[in-house]
């Protein structure tokens, strides 16, 4: 896929890190061990305090294809993800978040894809858990289909049914610079950039409306650590919120009122079955970007009880069996 006489790699892998002396090594290690050879690695370092920093230099050391960067004060996760990508030389990008795994043969698997301009970007399902050993796969699609409509993907995301840590895509650089956003302009605050939950999905999300297809392979090419010093651990409930936000904002925006109406719909069965009442529609749209006009609730009525009927029928019936 590489000209001759190009300088540049096809791919950079990009590994933003801080503190992970545990986990770095067999991270970068994953990365080396790529079927497909024509790659660098950057790696910039979030001013660690531990022996981080360390590693990375003499993994360089012993590997020209290994780029490393150091901050000289915490700039956050997200700016951080954004240096790093500044750094990239690769027409395209995949990032390697330092506490997780990329098997061998991802980039020969996914690469080819991108030579077709009607594909934005390539995602895996992933495998969750400690080690490979202790995982176990998520987000796999049963269809066997590896093209998806942008519409298809947009439902989707509504319903969490794929991974929204771009550590599972594979995208073309221009697309990652462009789409990864250090703040969202939502109705309600969040701190994004602290901790990267929303800009994260956004760069799919975003990319996405560029694009006729995306490409979803059907085996897990990616490890997601699971550990207690993960943030999407520690504050679930902060995730929870702020994808909810960044992808109302997005829908709202970027889309068409359906896929709003659809995400609303979604945030108000699951709460109302969370807590077993009734909750007012109209409070949903107006915290979700919208104004609950009697329009917006038949929107999003009409969504939640032709697309979503079963969630509620489901704990409604389980509530009266008890």
């Amino acid at each position: 896929m590489r000209d001759s006489d190009s300088a540049s790699p096809i791919v950079s892998l990009i590994i933003p890190v801080y503190n992970r002396e545990r986990y770095i090594s067999e991270c970068i290690q994953s990365a080396l061990t790529q079927t497909f050879t024509d790659f660098e690695i950057i790696i910039t370092d979030n001013c660690s305090t531990d022996k981080t920093w360390e590693i990375c230099q003499s993994f360089a050391s012993s590997d020209s294809r290994i780029r490393i960067f150091r901050n000289e004060t915490n700039i956050g996760p997200v700016r951080n993800w954004s240096k790093c990508i500044s750094y990239a030389r690769g027409k395209y990008i995949k990032i390697l978040f330092s506490d997780d795994l990329i098997f061998p043969e991802f980039l020969e698997r996914a690469l080819p894809y991108l030579d077709k301009p009607d594909i934005g970007f390539v995602l895996t399902p992933a495998r969750i858990g400690p080690s490979v050993e202790e995982s176990r796969p998520s987000w796999v699609h049963s269809s066997g289909r590896i093209l998806h409509t942008t519409t298809e993907y947009f439902f989707y995301l509504i319903d969490w049914a794929v991974t929204f840590s771009p550590g599972a895509g594979l995208f073309r650089a221009q697309d990652v610079r462009q789409n990864l956003l250090l703040s969202i302009p939502t109705r309600t605050e969040h701190e994004f950039s602290r901790h990267g939950a929303g800009p994260d999905v956004l760069v799919y999300a975003l990319t996405a409306l560029n694009y006729r297809q995306i490409a979803m392979l059907p085996e897990c090419e990616v490890l997601f650590r699971s550990n207690s010093d993960s943030f999407s651990i520690r504050e679930f409930s902060t995730c929870i919120n702020a994808y909810n936000s960044a992808l109302a904002w997005f829908f709202r925006t970027k889309t068409s009122r359906r896929f709003w109406a659809s995400h609303v719909a979604r945030i108000w069965l699951f709460e109302m079955a969370q807590t077993r009442r009734w909750l007012a529609p109209s409070q949903y749209c107006i915290r979700y970007e919208g104004d609950g006009s009697a329009a917006e609730v038949f929107r999003v009525l009409w969504s939640a009880f032709y697309r979503l009927p079963g969630i509620l029928w489901l704990r409604f019936r389980r509530q009266g069996n008890q």
